[in-house]
């Protein structure tokens, strides 16, 4: 078959020997091309963003008793677990 032996080196792209964006026939294009696009695509996406606000310190510590009580308890729930952990440990080691 010698009018084929070029073909063996492209068996495993079925015979394409391209990029795969430059792929099609009926649509060619270049990565030139598709940069292009994609910087003028994030040019008008960025263009359209809009900061709402600012950031403003309003307070510092919890605004209900409740909320305080709840985070003492966890802080406590878990400063025993840690205890209760650490004299495992040392019990296991001695």
């Amino acid at each position: 078959m010698p009018g084929y032996a070029g073909l063996r080196r492209w068996a495993h792209s079925l015979g394409f020997g391209g990029h795969f964006a430059t792929k099609s026939r009926a649509y060619s294009t270049t990565h030139g091309a598709l940069r292009a696009e994609r910087r003028a695509w994030n040019r008008q996406r960025d263009s359209e963003l809009t900061v709402v606000g600012t950031l403003a310190c309003v307070g510092v510590g919890w605004h209900r008793s409740a909320d305080a009580w709840l985070a003492e308890t966890a802080a406590a729930s878990a400063r025993e677990q840690r205890r209760i952990a650490r004299e495992e440990s040392l019990a296991a080691t001695a």
